[in-house]
Protein backbone atom coordinates (compact mmCIF):
# COMPACT_ATOMS: atom_id res chain seq x y z
CA UNK A 1 0.00 0.00 0.00
CA UNK A 2 1.40 3.49 -0.34
CA UNK A 3 0.23 5.47 2.50
CA UNK A 4 1.12 4.52 5.72
CA UNK A 5 -0.64 1.90 7.56
CA UNK A 6 -0.85 0.62 11.20
CA UNK A 7 -1.75 -3.34 11.73
CA UNK A 8 -3.94 -3.38 15.03
CA UNK A 9 -4.52 -7.20 15.97
CA UNK A 10 -7.52 -7.71 17.75
CA UNK A 11 -6.05 -10.50 19.92
CA UNK A 12 -3.74 -7.92 21.98
CA UNK A 13 -5.66 -4.66 21.00
CA UNK A 14 -9.38 -5.16 21.83
CA UNK A 15 -10.90 -1.94 21.13
CA UNK A 16 -8.59 0.63 18.99
CA UNK A 17 -9.35 3.95 18.38
CA UNK A 18 -10.16 4.43 14.61
CA UNK A 19 -11.55 8.04 14.94
CA UNK A 20 -8.43 9.48 13.18
CA UNK A 21 -8.88 6.69 10.34
CA UNK A 22 -9.71 7.56 7.09
CA UNK A 23 -9.41 3.68 6.09
CA UNK A 24 -9.84 0.88 7.62
CA UNK A 25 -9.65 -2.71 6.23
CA UNK A 26 -11.00 -5.39 7.99
CA UNK A 27 -10.12 -9.07 7.52
CA UNK A 28 -10.20 -12.34 9.65
CA UNK A 29 -10.60 -16.23 8.83
CA UNK A 30 -13.86 -18.20 8.95
CA UNK A 31 -14.45 -21.25 11.73
CA UNK A 32 -16.83 -23.03 11.15
CA UNK A 33 -19.11 -20.98 9.36
CA UNK A 34 -18.34 -17.57 11.34
CA UNK A 35 -16.11 -14.72 11.64
CA UNK A 36 -14.13 -14.67 14.77
CA UNK A 37 -16.07 -13.36 17.64
CA UNK A 38 -13.43 -10.63 18.57
CA UNK A 39 -13.62 -9.20 14.89
CA UNK A 40 -17.74 -9.21 15.58
CA UNK A 41 -17.35 -7.88 18.57
CA UNK A 42 -14.68 -4.82 17.63
CA UNK A 43 -17.71 -4.32 14.33
CA UNK A 44 -20.69 -4.24 17.02
CA UNK A 45 -19.12 -1.65 19.03
CA UNK A 46 -17.74 0.41 16.32
CA UNK A 47 -20.48 -0.15 13.62
CA UNK A 48 -21.54 3.78 13.64
CA UNK A 49 -17.55 4.93 12.97
CA UNK A 50 -17.07 2.31 10.68
CA UNK A 51 -20.02 3.49 8.14
CA UNK A 52 -17.98 7.05 8.27
CA UNK A 53 -14.71 5.40 7.23
CA UNK A 54 -13.59 4.03 3.80
CA UNK A 55 -14.41 0.45 4.46
CA UNK A 56 -12.02 -2.72 2.49
CA UNK A 57 -13.56 -6.22 3.86
CA UNK A 58 -11.74 -9.50 3.09
CA UNK A 59 -12.18 -13.12 4.80
CA UNK A 60 -9.72 -16.45 4.74
CA UNK A 61 -11.89 -19.37 4.69
CA UNK A 62 -11.42 -23.20 3.89
CA UNK A 63 -14.66 -24.10 1.47
CA UNK A 64 -13.08 -21.80 -1.66
CA UNK A 65 -16.58 -23.00 -3.21
CA UNK A 66 -18.47 -21.29 -1.04
CA UNK A 67 -16.30 -18.07 -0.86
CA UNK A 68 -18.28 -15.68 -2.35
CA UNK A 69 -21.63 -16.38 -0.04
CA UNK A 70 -18.89 -17.11 2.87
CA UNK A 71 -17.45 -13.11 2.37
CA UNK A 72 -21.40 -12.48 2.29
CA UNK A 73 -22.37 -13.47 5.25
CA UNK A 74 -19.39 -12.73 7.48
CA UNK A 75 -20.16 -9.38 7.67
CA UNK A 76 -23.75 -6.99 9.25
CA UNK A 77 -25.02 -6.28 5.59
CA UNK A 78 -25.10 -2.25 6.33
CA UNK A 79 -21.09 -2.68 6.62
CA UNK A 80 -21.01 -5.18 3.76
CA UNK A 81 -23.12 -2.52 1.28
CA UNK A 82 -20.73 0.27 2.51
CA UNK A 83 -17.49 -1.59 1.68
CA UNK A 84 -15.86 -0.06 -1.28
CA UNK A 85 -13.91 -3.50 -1.49
CA UNK A 86 -14.77 -7.04 -0.87
CA UNK A 87 -12.16 -9.83 -0.82
CA UNK A 88 -11.53 -13.38 0.05
CA UNK A 89 -7.82 -14.35 0.17
CA UNK A 90 -8.03 -17.96 0.43
CA UNK A 91 -6.75 -20.46 3.42
CA UNK A 92 -4.14 -21.33 5.54
CA UNK A 93 -5.27 -24.15 7.49
CA UNK A 94 -1.86 -24.88 10.12
CA UNK A 95 -3.16 -28.04 12.49
CA UNK A 96 -0.39 -27.50 14.99
CA UNK A 97 -2.23 -23.62 15.74
CA UNK A 98 -5.68 -24.99 16.04
CA UNK A 99 -7.22 -26.50 19.36
CA UNK A 100 -8.66 -29.65 20.11
CA UNK A 101 -12.62 -28.29 18.73
CA UNK A 102 -11.21 -26.65 15.52
CA UNK A 103 -8.74 -29.84 14.95
CA UNK A 104 -11.77 -31.96 14.99
CA UNK A 105 -14.06 -29.47 12.80
CA UNK A 106 -10.88 -29.08 10.05
CA UNK A 107 -10.31 -33.14 10.19
CA UNK A 108 -14.29 -33.44 10.00
CA UNK A 109 -14.19 -32.06 6.41
CA UNK A 110 -11.30 -33.99 5.10
CA UNK A 111 -8.43 -32.51 5.83
CA UNK A 112 -5.61 -34.37 7.60
CA UNK A 113 -2.46 -32.05 7.25
CA UNK A 114 -1.57 -28.56 7.14
CA UNK A 115 -2.38 -26.88 3.98
CA UNK A 116 -2.08 -23.54 2.53
CA UNK A 117 -3.48 -21.66 -0.45
CA UNK A 118 -3.25 -17.80 -0.48
CA UNK A 119 -4.62 -15.88 -3.39
CA UNK A 120 -1.91 -13.07 -4.08
CA UNK A 121 -3.86 -11.92 -6.76
CA UNK A 122 -7.03 -10.84 -4.89
CA UNK A 123 -4.73 -9.15 -2.53
CA UNK A 124 -2.89 -6.83 -5.10
CA UNK A 125 -6.63 -6.43 -6.32
CA UNK A 126 -8.01 -4.97 -2.90
CA UNK A 127 -4.19 -3.20 -2.50
CA UNK A 128 -4.89 -1.46 -5.87
CA UNK A 129 -8.13 -0.52 -4.99
CA UNK A 130 -7.28 1.21 -1.75
CA UNK A 131 -4.69 3.44 -3.14
CA UNK A 132 -6.71 4.49 -5.99
CA UNK A 133 -8.47 6.15 -2.93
Amino acid sequence: LKAETDIINLKNVKNPDISDYDTVILGASIYIGKIQKLMRKFIGENLNELLKKNIALFIMAGQKEKAQETLYNAYPMELFDHAFAKEYFGYEMILENMNFLEKAATKAQGVTQSKSEIMHDAIEKMAHHINEL
